[in-house]
């Protein structure tokens, strides 16, 4: 595997940290060692804070419990529809391509792991949100966010069967993790910490 090194400072939107992070309140990554037939599990962990400069503009610092996955920080705005600058990418747009890439990373290992030969494949795919707010006026007690619809087209170019190809793409879909969590019903726990003292917010 050849060697990259991308030319990150304090200026990029996304760089890697030499530090290791942490949180306050939520144990330190561990990766539990697992035998076969055991589930392999992986923690994502954010520390998300706003900047100075504010109008929308987010530090996000990313971690798991994943060897050398490395500690990152990415900076995150809105649109200047929405009183942002429109200098970084913004929450939805990150979260709609983790779905993506994440899909990606699952197409090139479970080709591997399946000896199937893939000339090219790229991915496209459109991600659907509605919200309630109209950006004026509005009570937040009566603001919803929904997300509608994930579209997300896989395209290959390859000499293997049809039938093939069609099983493998189930294989993915069914793997990827990202696609899955917003394809099920995934349990999410919500708590406020104030001043110290632990509330949920269901």
């Amino acid at each position: 595997m050849d060697s990259i090194k991308w030319d990150m400072s304090s200026s990029t939107i996304v760089r890697k940290l030499s530090e290791e992070a942490e949180q306050l309140t939520f144990a330190a990554p561990h990766l539990d060692k697992v035998k076969q037939g055991e589930l392999l599990k992986f923690h994502a962990h954010i520390n998300v804070e706003q900047l100075p400069q504010g109008h929308h503009l987010k530090k996000a610092t990313i971690f798991s419990n994943v060897p050398n996955g490395g500690t990152w920080e990415l900076i995150c705005d809105e649109g200047t529809a929405v009183g942002g600058r429109g200098s970084a990418p913004s929450p939805i747009m990150y979260f709609s391509a983790g779905l993506a890439l994440c899909m990606m990373s699952h197409v090139e290992m479970l080709a591997k792991l399946a000896d199937i030969k893939l000339n090219s494949v790229r991915l496209e795919q459109k991600t659907e949100f509605s919200t309630t707010m109209n950006f004026g006026g509005i009570k937040p007690e009566e603001v919803f966010g929904k997300g509608d619809r994930v579209e997300m087209h896989l395209i290959i170019e390859s000499d293997e069967s049809e039938e093939k190809l069609l099983e493998f793409a189930h294989c993915c879909r069914q793997a990827c993790m990202s696609l899955q969590t917003v394809a099920c019903a995934t349990p999410v726990s919500t708590k406020l910490y104030l001043n110290n003292s632990e509330r949920s917010f269901e």
